[in-house]
């Protein structure tokens, strides 16, 4: 008879638990602001979901809908990899001083239709057959500055790539651990094809590689000041690439660089970069272990600019950025570079010249290296993905817009 009692408490908790999960919740995004919101990204944690849900039963996911039914694209994530998701993301459209509702409902993946695909993350190497093979994991290989010319040989473009549907970066996955750049002139999705059968530094129908980078920091490269001396990440060191996730809206990788020798210290470094639609620029967080009093660095190239100047704003919300603008692209075309960061987290630019040790024609820019990530956006604007980028007041508007948006938060809440 007990067990019998026992075994339909367990029915009942079971039915319990799968009738709340079946049932419908509703969210509510608002947005405070006087301005509107456009594709802005909101992150939901898991745990946030489970105050509301109870305990999620494995391999249940949200759906978003509207108040009229159709379905809101979004995407779940699991960062740490081990096997459940850990944030909802999603990109909101939000009227100022408005809010939107949205209902959610816990489904099977197979349940959501398949959304456009506005984020993408590629690292591929080359088969004996001429095609390309994709690799989601990959330790970096031994090679130096001046033998890089090898690495093209073993993966496609020179590394991992990371694009959205406005821009798109790379990574030149050796001992330079350079950060290029893709001018976009087509919201697909392009790196899976680039560079095959194809000159990516000539203009294709999907744009091309607009930057040189030599020495320097290209876009957005990391570097650490120790002791007043400047050290690019991380020659010597043990890199590895990862894929966290990809897409279709929010897409992830992860490099690390383990036992990295750095002025008498062993110190690790983890530089995590995300992207995500409808954005011009792409997010590093940065991070560091096994040193003391270290700054982390990262810059803006100004090879090809003409006038060495940078433009520092102070947006008055806790938001500060260091842009330049000119004819910077390859084929002299108007290109706008910036670095945006917390201002709590900046401690200043500088200007390395051509005679500057091994990293040059840079604005450099400083922030703090504590117990959290350091974290900026690098943005890149050509005037072909937007003609408004053919000015610096156009790109200087699309820089403050960002930067409003960047120093207040949409509300995420439940009824």
């Amino acid at each position: 008879m007990k067990s019998l009692k026992l075994h339909l408490l367990v029915l009942l908790m079971v039915a319990f638990t799968f009738a709340c999960q079946r049932s419908e919740h509703t969210l509510v995004l608002t947005n405070d602001s006087p301005f509107d919101r456009v594709d802005e990204p909101v992150i939901i944690t898991r745990a946030d979901f489970e105050k509301q849900t109870g305990k999620i039963a494995v391999g249940l996911v949200p759906m978003l809908s509207s108040e009229n039914g159709e379905v809101i694209p979004s995407q779940v994530d699991d960062l740490d990899g081990d096997g459940e998701w850990d944030e909802l993301f999603l990109l909101a459209n939000i009227s100022a001083n408005s809010n939107i509702s949205m209902k959610v409902k816990l489904v099977n993946p197979e349940a959501l239709p398949v959304f456009t695909q506005r984020s993408n993350i590629w690292l591929a190497s080359p088969q004996d057959d001429g095609s390309f093979l994709e690799v989601k994991k990959a330790d970096r290989p031994a090679i130096s500055r001046e033998n890089h010319g090898q690495t093209r040989y073993l993966f496609q473009f020179e590394g991992p790539g990371w694009e959205n549907d406005l821009v798109g970066f790379r990574n030149y996955f050796d001992e330079r651990n350079g950060m290029d750049i893709f001018g976009k002139t087509t919201e697909a999705m392009v790196l899976k094809k680039v560079g095959i059968d194809e000159d990516y530094h000539a203009l294709q129908d999907w744009g091309m590689d607009i930057l040189k980078v030599g020495a320097s920091l290209g876009a957005g490269s990391i570097a650490l000041e120790v002791n007043g001396k400047l050290h690019r990440v991380a020659p010597g060191s043990q890199g590895s690439f990862e894929l966290v996730a990809n897409g279709p809206l929010r897409s992830i990788l992860r490099f690390r660089f383990d036992n990295w020798e750095v002025e008498n210290s062993t110190c690790s470094v983890v530089h995590e970069i995300t992207i995500y639609g409808g954005a011009w620029y792409y997010v590093s967080k940065v991070s560091v272990e096994g040193i003391e009093d270290a700054n982390i660095v990262t810059g803006i190239t100004t090879i090809d600019l003409e006038e060495k100047q940078a433009a520092f704003t102070d947006f008055e919300n806790g938001i500060v950025s260091l842009s330049t603008h000119g004819q910077q692209a390859i084929e002299g075309e108007y290109l706008g570079m910036a670095v945006m960061l917390a201002k709590a987290d900046y401690l200043g630019f500088e200007y390395l010249d051509e005679n500057a040790e091994d990293i040059n024609h840079t604005f450099m820019v400083r922030m703090n290296s504590g117990e959290k990530p350091a974290k900026f956006k690098f943005y890149s604007a050509w005037e072909l993905s937007d003609p408004n980028f053919a000015s610096a007041e156009g790109f200087e508007e699309m820089l403050k817009a960002d930067a409003l948006k960047m120093g207040s938060q949409v509300k995420v809440a439940f009824k």
